[in-house]
């Protein structure tokens, strides 16, 4: 069974009809040089890039469909073989790295001292004299 056939028998088995009709349409899509545009696949579909990009993970995560991309390229498709699949892999990797060190030096970074609220002392009077006492106005 060629890999297009394979695909496409895989995505009669999704029940929910938007990501089963996702996967279909991606099953004309084997192999990097085959890969679809984003906004091409979203016209295919008539559903936005939110949407589309959100159903892509999930046939990767929930249906083990390898949906693969390339960061810096557009496009996407479905791999061949796993040593199709690997470059992918390895860039998702590389980022989950990347986003770990980058989290983590969070705890290290400097951060200006937190400030107490300030306390405003009033000065005392350096003699007790009491206030003078309003003039009333008709005395004026």
């Amino acid at each position: 069974m060629n890999p297009k056939e394979y695909y496409r028998k895989l995505s009669f088995s999704i029940k929910d009809a938007e990501i089963r009709l996702v996967a279909a349409v991606m099953s004309d899509y084997v192999g990097e040089e085959n890969a679809v545009r984003l906004d091409v696949l979203c016209g295919r579909l008539s559903m936005d890039e939110r949407k589309v990009r959100i159903i892509l993970g999930r046939l990767v995560t929930e249906y083990g469909l390898p949906v693969c991309a390339h960061s810096g390229k557009a496009g996407r498709w479905l791999a061949r073989t796993f040593d199709e699949a690997r470059e992918t892999q390895a860039e998702y990797y590389s980022r989950a790295r990347e986003d770990k060190l980058r989290g983590d030096a969070f705890n290290s970074c400097h951060y200006p001292p937190e400030q107490a609220e300030e306390i405003k002392e009033v000065q005392p009077a350096l003699l007790e004299v009491p206030e003078p006492e309003p003039i009333p106005h008709w005395r004026w």
